[in-house]
C-alpha cells in the first residue's frame, strides 16, 4: 500500500514470508503408492544452475477430485537465493533396473530403421535394433564422456559394438578388434 490508498475489505495490506521454503508437487494417484516421508528428491528450480537433494516432508491425505492428484510437499534449504513463486520440479527415485546401453554415436537411422556394427568374429555385421529410452545418458570410456542409448531388442548383452563406426564400412567388411 502506498499513503493516501484506500483499504478494501478482503485485499491484502501486507505479506510475510518466513525464512523456509517449500515446493509443492503435484502426483498422480497411481503413482503415489511409491512416494514415503523422508524419501530422498532431487528438485530443480527455474533460474537456478544446480538442483537440491532433499526430502519429501508430507504426503497431503486428500485427493485434488478435478486432477486425481495428490500433494507433496518437500522443504527446501534456507539461504539458497530462493523466492516465493519459483517453478520447480521434482523428481521421485521409482526404482533402477538394468539395461543394455550403447554408445549414441553408434547408432545409424536409415528412415525409420536403427542399426550398429557389431564385431563376429573378425567380421563386422549389421544389426537392426529396437532404442528404448532416448534420453542420453553419459558415462566414462577411457576418460572422456560418451552418450548412452537404451537398446530394446537385436543386441546381447557382451555382443562387441563398433565405435567409433569407420567411413565406409559395409555389412561383411573385415575388421581387426583393437581395446
Amino acid at each position: 500500500m502506498e499513503p493516501g490508498n484506500l483499504a478494501m475489505p478482503g485485499a491484502p495490506l501486507l505479506t510475510i514470508e518466513r525464512d523456509g521454503y517449500r515446493l509443492e508437487a503435484s502426483v498422480e494417484e497411481s503413482k503415489l503408492a511409491s512416494i514415503r516421508v523422508g524419501q530422498p528428491v532431487s528438485v530443480s528450480l527455474d533460474g537456478m544452475d544446480h538442483t537440491f537433494d532433499v526430502r519429501v516432508s508430507e504426503i497431503v491425505p486428500a485427493v485434488d477430485a478435478a486432477s486425481r492428484a495428490y500433494t507433496v510437499k518437500i522443504d527446501l534449504p534456507s539461504g539458497a537465493d530462493l523466492r516465493s513463486g519459483i517453478f520447480g520440479r521434482a523428481r521421485f527415485e521409482a526404482g533402477s533396473r538394468q539395461v543394455l546401453a550403447i554408445p549414441f554415436g553408434a547408432v545409424a537411422e536409415r528412415g525409420q530403421l536403427q542399426s550398429v556394427f557389431v564385431a563376429d568374429n573378425g567380421t563386422a555385421r549389421t544389426r537392426l535394433i529396437t532404442l528404448g529410452d532416448k534420453r542420453q545418458h553419459q558415462v566414462e570410456v577411457d576418460q572422456v564422456e560418451v552418450d548412452q542409448m537404451e537398446v530394446l531388442s537385436g543386441l546381447s548383452a557382451g555382443e562387441q559394438v563398433i565405435f567409433p563406426v569407420p567411413a565406409g564400412i559395409a555389412d561383411g567388411a573385415r575388421i581387426e578388434v583393437r581395446r
